[in-house]
């Protein structure tokens, strides 16, 4: 079984300390950076990939031995720690102690931007004012939210299509696209958001009335059932005009205000948006479905790698891309470091 290997980096940028970075410490950065981007990893017959795995360990990411791991890799994890670049997190009811921050995340792009470039797919989801995929300062249980809800849609034989639009637009995380009459107007069929930051007023405000001024439906993802039911009584309190300067939309939700909200199961939740649907003294525009990221998780009858995907394959150092008709394209790592693009 093969371990992760990086590509070549110049260090070219003024912002890179090239002297605190050795390859046990770049090995790992590479790593949470392929995992975060949506890059599947294989070693080999095991695949890793945030879309369809809970985080792994880091050890288990990288593909060391314990004695690796033990003598080289904690070491280097410790350092990366202490100055800053991960942080722990709770992801799927699992501690993850290497989650990136922000300072990370710009570390990497610094990096790997170019090489990300290459091999991200979708590549219309890269990011090349970020240097990764999505929008700006997604955490990992952003980015960890919105692929497991791709492979919640490819379960149920539903399309998608992510960060759909352009960036630094306000655009959705994902649209939904349902194939089969039964997936019809459901969650599933829906413009799909991941909430991440549960106290930020304005941030609601602006996705709700982005929303309201779409057509189709609003799916919600949240951490859990708490945070849906706080952001439903934030909403419905109102007014949101603050926030969005000469808008204000309506936003009345039947039950709200709800006491206690982590007690209210999902269903119940979805039940009181059906009712301020369909009820003439209640209105809704903007949220018509909630969801958690765990419920996803678990709803699933198996766990699909979303496709496309690139596969970072240690045991041939080839970069795949799998597509959904399950043609299959390579370069190596050594034709990425000479700056081949994978096609799709």
């Amino acid at each position: 079984m093969g371990k992760i290997k990086p590509p070549d980096t110049s260090f070219s940028s003024p912002r890179v300390n090239s002297d605190a970075i050795t390859k046990e410490r770049l090995t790992i950065l590479w790593a949470i950076t392929l995992w975060y981007n949506g890059i599947g990893i294989q070693h080999g017959t095991d695949y890793y990939h945030i879309s369809a795995s809970k985080p792994p360990s880091l050890q288990s990411l990288l593909g060391c031995s314990d004695e690796e791991w033990k003598e080289d890799y904690a070491p280097a994890l410790e350092y990366i720690s202490e100055d800053d670049g991960v942080t722990e997190k709770t992801i799927l009811r699992r501690k993850v102690s290497w989650a990136p921050t922000k300072y990370l995340l710009r570390l990497s792009s610094e990096l790997f931007s170019d090489y990300l470039e290459q091999i991200v797919v979708p590549n219309s989801a890269f990011n090349p004012n970020k240097g990764h995929i999505g929008d700006p300062l997604e955490s990992l249980p952003h980015r960890t939210a919105t692929e497991q809800a791709l492979s919640w849609l490819e379960a149920a034989g539903c399309r998608w299509k992510l960060y759909p639009g352009q960036p630094g637009h306000p655009r959705a995380d994902i649209h939904g696209i349902a194939k089969h009459p039964i997936h019809h107007d459901t969650k599933m069929d829906a413009e799909i958001e991941v909430i991440s930051d549960h106290n930020n007023l304005e941030m609601y405000a602006k996705k709700y009335a982005m929303f309201t001024e779409r057509p189709g439906d609003s799916t919600w993802i949240f951490e859990n059932r708490e945070a849906a039911g706080k952001t439903i009584n934030k909403l419905s309190k109102g007014p949101m005009q603050s926030y969005l300067e000469d808008r204000n939309p309506p936003c009345n939700i039947d039950n709200a205000h709800l006491q206690n909200p982590e007690n209210y199961a999902i269903e119940t939740l979805n039940r009181y948006l059906e009712q301020s649907r369909n009820k003439p003294q209640y209105t809704c525009p903007g949220m018509d479905y909630v969801q958690t990221i765990t419920g996803i998780h678990e709803s699933r009858s198996f766990d699909p790698i979303r496709r496309p995907v690139t596969i970072w394959d240690t045991n041939t150092d080839e970069i795949k891309i799998l597509r959904p008709s399950d043609r299959i394209s390579s370069i190596t790592l050594e034709e990425l470091n000479a700056g081949t693009k994978l096609r799709m």
